[in-house]
């Protein structure tokens, strides 16, 4: 599925020929680019939501979302932003309910998970805060900036996001690796597999 969207943007991004205003888009990019990485490293011990994959491994699968295709959805939205309010309300309400089907569609094929009470509303609600921000950026950063750390912290407080010095160890590893209690679970899980084996085997 991953694969698949990766295609499709791909593909979206030559026919609009996005390349030829990557000097004019290319601030709205980062911005998103930077609080997905941001989310990754602020909630790596209660995520919210995750991506998920039978072929690809969980660092590669954030590389690629992280890296390309956020980066090209953004890219391509832009590109081809309408001038007008009424073209502009429709173009967003597009990009949101195609952006919220392909999640459900996730859902559907287990390549997204939600926890903690995260639902397609509130991925919803993200999609529009981040296309509109993306838009805006460009023209009123810091005011932009200013609403992206209040939305943080309002939306932290609510899913009650923990927060410690632990955090500024090895911020990389937060951001490309599963929180270690997930890794806990698996190992407890393989353990108790290969234990009752020998129990399947004989019975």
């Amino acid at each position: 599925m991953h694969i698949s969207v990766l295609l499709w943007l791909v593909f979206q991004n030559i026919h609009k020929k996005t390349w030829n205003k990557i000097r004019e888009l290319y601030a709205g990019v980062l911005y998103v680019s930077f609080f997905n990485i941001l989310y990754y490293f602020l909630c790596n011990d209660k995520l919210l939501w995750d991506f998920k994959s039978s072929h690809l491994s969980l660092k590669l699968l954030r590389i690629l979302h992280l890296m390309f295709i956020t980066p090209l959805m953004i890219l391509s939205f832009l590109a081809t932003y309408p001038s007008t309010l009424a073209k502009q309300v429709k173009y967003i309400t597009k990009w949101v309910c195609t952006a919220s089907f392909v999640e459900w569609v996730g859902l559907r094929c287990k390549g997204i998970t939600f926890r903690h009470g995260w639902h397609l509303g509130w991925s919803a609600l993200i999609y529009v805060m981040m296309l509109i921000f993306s838009r805006w950026f460009q023209k009123k950063p810091f005011a932009v900036l200013l609403l992206s750390v209040l939305a943080t912290v309002i939306l932290s407080v609510i899913f009650k996001v923990p927060v410690s010095k632990r955090m500024l160890k090895h911020p990389l590893k937060r951001i490309l690796t599963r929180p270690l209690k997930d890794h806990v679970t698996q190992a407890v899980a393989n353990k108790v597999k290969r234990k009752c084996l020998p129990l399947k085997l004989f019975s």
